[in-house]
C-alpha cells in the first residue's frame, strides 16, 4: 500500500481507494477502473484568504475530494462518499495514519439520513429511467412552438411577474390574489410552453450525448438496465444501513443485480419491485436504532485533528514568512 508525502503543491492524500463497479464487484470485462481519495491541503486553505477547492479531478474516473467537503458530505448521507469510507480494504490504495483515523471513525457518519440520500439517488435513477423511456417511445416530434400553445410570438407576461406568480402558487396563496381567469389561463399556457420547451431541449442534449452502451441496453429492453441495477443496489444498501448498520459495499447479490443489468426484468417489474423496496425503507428507517443525525461535534473534531495533524507533520517544509 503507498504511503504517499505531500505533492509539489502541498496537497497531502490520506486515503485513497477503488470505487464504482469494481468496488462493488460488478465489473464487467472492459469496466473502468474507479478510484476515490481524501486530501488535505497546504496551510494556505486553512489560514489564507483564498482558501482553497474543495475537490481535485484528475479525470471524471480518478477525484480527490478535501477532508472537510468528504466529511460534511458523509455526514449528510452523499452515497459515494460515504460508501469510500466502507470498502474492502483490498480496494485500498493509499491509507496514512491520518486516513486511519478516519477509516476508524466510519461508524459515525450513520444516521438515518441515508433514508432520504441512499433512496433519493435511487429515485432520481429511476426518474431518468421513466423520462429516457417515454423518449423511446413517444419521442418529441419537433420543437415546440408558442403558437402550439395558443399564445402569441412574445410572450406578455414578464418573466418576474410569472415568478411572482408562480410563487404565490407554491405557497397556496395564488386565490387571494386579484387575478382575472383569462390571466391565469395565459399563464398557465405559458408554463406548459415552457416545460415542453425545456424536455426538447433535455432530448436533444440526450441524444447528443448518449452513451452508445446505455443506448444499446435500452434498444434491448426498453430501459436503461445499467442505472436499474444501480438504483436496486443503492435501496437494498439503504435497508441494510437503516436495518444492521453495516455498509455492504462489496455486493453478496451481484448475480442478481448484473442479471437485472442484463434485463431479467420487465420495466413494470421494475416499478413494481422499486416500489415495494421504497415502502420497505420507509419500514426499516421507522425502527432503525440508528441516531436521526451524526454527532457533528465529534465529527468536527475529528476534521480538526485530521488537519492540525498533517499541517503538524509538513511544517517544516512550508515556507515561512519573511
Amino acid at each position: 500500500m503507498e504511503m504517499p508525502g505531500p505533492t509539489d503543491d502541498g496537497v497531502t492524500l490520506i486515503f485513497e481507494t477503488r470505487s464504482g463497479s469494481r468496488a462493488y464487484g460488478l465489473a464487467r470485462e472492459g469496466s473502468d477502473e474507479d478510484f476515490r481519495g481524501v486530501i488535505v491541503g497546504p496551510r494556505s486553505w486553512y489560514f489564507g484568504f483564498r482558501g482553497g477547492p474543495e475537490q481535485i479531478e484528475h479525470s471524471s474516473d480518478h477525484v480527490w475530494t478535501e477532508l472537510r467537503k468528504h466529511v460534511r458530505l458523509s455526514a449528510q448521507g452523499n452515497p459515494t462518499l460515504l460508501e469510500m469510507l466502507f470498502t474492502d480494504e483490498a480496494d485500498h490504495r493509499v491509507v496514512t495514519p491520518e486516513g486511519r483515523a478516519l477509516l476508524d471513525a466510519r461508524e459515525r457518519f450513520l444516521s438515518r439520513r441515508v433514508e432520504g440520500t441512499f433512496a433519493g439517488y435511487a429515485l432520481a435513477q429511476l426518474k431518468r429511467i421513466r423520462t429516457h423511456r417515454r423518449w423511446l417511445l413517444t419521442p418529441p416530434s419537433k420543437e415546440p412552438l408558442r403558437v402550439d400553445f395558443g399564445l402569441p410570438d412574445r410572450t406578455t407576461i414578464p418573466r418576474d411577474q410569472q415568478g411572482a406568480i408562480e410563487a404565490l402558487e407554491a405557497r397556496g396563496e395564488l386565490e387571494g390574489a386579484a387575478l382575472s381567469p383569462n390571466f391565469l389561463e395565459v399563464l398557465a399556457r405559458e408554463k406548459r410552453y415552457r416545460a415542453a420547451h425545456r424536455e426538447w431541449e433535455q432530448h436533444r442534449q440526450w441524444q447528443r450525448e448518449r452513451n452508445p452502451k446505455r443506448a444499446a441496453l435500452e434498444a434491448a429492453h426498453g430501459y436503461d438496465t445499467k442505472h436499474a441495477m444501480h438504483l436496486v443496489r443503492l435501496m437494498r444498501m439503504a435497508i441494510e444501513i437503516l436495518g444492521t448498520g453495516r455498509v455492504i459495499v462489496k455486493r453478496p447479490d451481484r448475480e442478481e443485480l448484473l442479471a437485472i443489468r442484463d434485463g431479467a426484468w420487465s420495466y413494470e417489474e421494475l416499478e413494481s419491485r422499486c416500489e415495494s423496496l421504497r415502502a420497505e425503507i420507509a419500514e426499516v428507517a421507522q425502527r432503525s436504532s440508528l441516531p436521526d443525525a451524526p454527532d457533528e461535534d465529534a465529527l468536527d473534531a475529528l476534521t480538526v485533528s485530521i488537519v492540525a495533524r498533517v499541517l503538524r507533520d509538513r511544517q517544516p517544509e512550508d515556507p515561512r514568512p519573511s
